[in-house]
């Protein structure tokens, strides 16, 4: 399976061991809250950090640079099916949390609508 990019976000502030501890931690909270078996490992390929997420079928590679973080995944023909939209942007908006929770992102201002 190849990895596909799903998105990009501009980060506040690179990678460091203390947003590595609050991420690890986000996924550990994802997989019990899901029911789910999540396994990680940090990886470096050459000067490129990264973060190989594997949630059986699915594996998830978290790229990061200094300035951005980029999201890749792969999964059989069968799991992207099940992938609705509804589900996409559940999964985009958890990643935006744990970016938030791990200091790469500033929260997003409440919505004055509400």
């Amino acid at each position: 399976m190849d990895l596909e990019k799903f998105s990009v976000y501009v980060i506040d502030a690179p990678l460091d061991n203390l947003k590595r501890k609050v991420l690890e931690a986000e996924m550990d909270r994802a997989g019990v809250e899901f029911e789910k078996k999540v396994t990680y490992k940090w990886l470096k390929r050459g000067e490129e950090k990264f973060l190989r997420v594997f949630v059986d079928p699915i594996t998830v590679e978290v790229v990061f640079f200094d300035d951005r973080v980029e999201l890749y995944g792969a999964a059989p023909a069968w799991a992207r099916l099940l992938m609705t939209n509804a589900r996409k942007a559940e999964f985009a908006a958890r990643f935006e949390s744990a970016l938030v929770a791990a200091g790469f992102l500033a929260a997003a201002p409440a919505d004055p609508q509400r």
